[in-house]
């Protein structure tokens, strides 16, 4: 079968041939219908920010944000058939250890590891995989890990309704924690983005979303404009970047940080949250609970991401998929493995 994957430990990737895998016990051998493109597959097409934890031996087929059919079902599998749709977790939390112990699933000591997706069929250990209703869009529903990732951000915020959020970054994880949050009755969300995201900003508008472009010289005080006199509620890093957050959040507000962490920051800002009161709340990946209520979000109608996917590539065009998106063009792409 055709596949993506890394060979050698700089930029780019190869489209590979590879046998189809096996199931082996207690797992699911799953037909790829659609497969996002995560930021974390960008880094590790351009060999960056610690992609090698990723990717520790070459080569290796590539991909975890897929939705397929089941087609085989391992030795031991219980609560999946063949047939059923599913949607996949790259993490899989062990229930053993003790952070799954203590209930802080998405902090497991050793997780189940979800990669090999962007293949025309791809091995998911059943801890990893959820059902979805067979009328769920396939395309949605390779969509619903970002978006549980954004529900779980808003979720470890002490955001209520009629709150006010700043989300830094456009992209599809900082679109997804937007819809969450609108889900959850906040009254006021901005998104901020850079000058090169104007295409990422223009669709967060059209979603009904007020933007502010990072890039201008005044774009704080823009911010400052829309959000309440002493600041929002919530900031909320989905760019890795943590940009200027104490001029943004209010004192005794929170920042919660989903992105990869992209910089260092200075002490001198440190200090000033401090000083503010303000809560770093890490969001890390999802739990169990976050999954279930974003099935239900989505199959119930109450979300819908397809606006954000802009671009669908077959495998035979996946290099030029990275490359839009390193580019920062579009938005949301999805490998299409049957097309």
């Amino acid at each position: 079968m055709k596949a993506i994957a890394k060979t050698r430990p700089e930029l780019g990737v190869e489209i590979v041939d590879v046998p189809v895998p096996k199931p082996g016990p207690d797992e699911l051998l799953v037909k790829v219908a659609a497969c996002g493109i995560c930021g974390s597959d960008l880094h590790i097409y351009l060999w960056e920010l610690g992609a090698e934890r990723a990717i520790p031996s070459m080569p290796a087929v590539i991909g975890h944000e897929p939705a397929g059919e089941v087609v085989e079902v391992g030795k031991g599998v219980t609560g999946f058939k063949v047939g059923d749709h599913v949607a996949l977790d790259p993490f899989g939390p062990c229930g053993r250890c003790p952070a799954c112990a203590s209930g802080r699933f998405n902090f497991c000591h050793s997780p189940g590891r979800l990669g090999g997706a962007f293949a025309e069929y791809a091995i998911a250990p059943v801890r990893n995989s959820w059902v979805v209703p067979k009328s769920m869009d396939m395309e949605q529903a390779a969509m619903l890990e970002p978006f549980a990732t954004g529900l779980h951000a808003i979720e470890e915020s002490s955001l209520a309704a009629g709150d006010s959020a700043v989300i830094e970054g456009p992209g599809p994880i900082g679109l997804c924690t937007a819809l969450a949050a609108r889900a959850l009755g906040l009254s006021l969300i901005v998104i901020t983005g850079l000058a090169a995201d104007a295409e990422r900003l223009a669709l967060a508008r059209e979603m009904g979303f007020k933007t502010v472009c990072a890039s201008d010289r005044d774009w704080i005080d823009q911010v400052r404009a829309i959000v309440p006199e002493h600041g929002a509620d919530a900031v909320f890093d989905a760019a890795g970047f943590l940009d200027s957050v104490r001029h943004l959040v209010k004192r005794g507000g929170e920042v919660i940080e989903l992105g990869w962490p992209a910089r260092d920051i200075p002490s001198a800002e440190m200090r000033s949250l401090f000083f503010h009161g303000v809560k770093i709340i890490p969001s890390r990946v999802r739990m169990p609970e976050t999954w279930r209520r974003a099935v239900a979000m989505v199959a119930n109608g109450a979300i819908d991401m397809k606006p954000m996917i802009t671009h669908r590539f077959d495998l035979d065009h996946g290099v030029e998929a990275f490359e839009l998106l390193r580019n920062r063009k579009g938005v949301k792409a999805l490998i299409m493995p049957q097309a």
